[in-house]
């Protein structure tokens, strides 16, 4: 999101996001076009990480913070079945919002968006 709306705060972050999204925008589909390979941008709000957990604070029980983080098992499932499906898979150079649908008791999934 950081490279997709202002980030006051964090310019230099904001920056670097929005440099990254354009540079995959601008080679993949040249990529696609040379090689086959297909490049696409995944841009989660927040994954579900150690690091990121312990950045928030607080026990991760009961705590809808939580419920907002990405599991990183979810967005490489996605990637799988883009792979064994590829009519399913987004264009090369495309960018992709994945947002969670956890529950407080960790099921759910995550949705993803066509952004770019």
């Amino acid at each position: 999101s950081a490279a997709l709306s202002p980030t006051p705060g964090m310019m230099g972050y904001g920056a670097a996001k929005a440099a990254s999204h354009h540079y995959l925008q601008s080679y993949g589909p040249s990529a696609s076009e040379e090689n086959g390979s297909t490049s696409v941008g995944i841009l989660p709000l927040m994954l579900d990480t150690p690091a990121n957990r312990a950045m928030l604070g607080g026990d991760g029980n009961d705590d809808d913070r939580y419920s907002k983080m990405v599991k990183p098992i979810h967005i490489a499932n996605e990637i799988g079945e883009w792979i064994k499906n590829p009519h399913l898979r987004p264009h090369s150079g495309s960018l992709v919002k994945v947002m969670a649908k956890n529950r407080m008791d960790g099921s759910g999934g995550a949705a993803f968006h066509l952004v770019r």
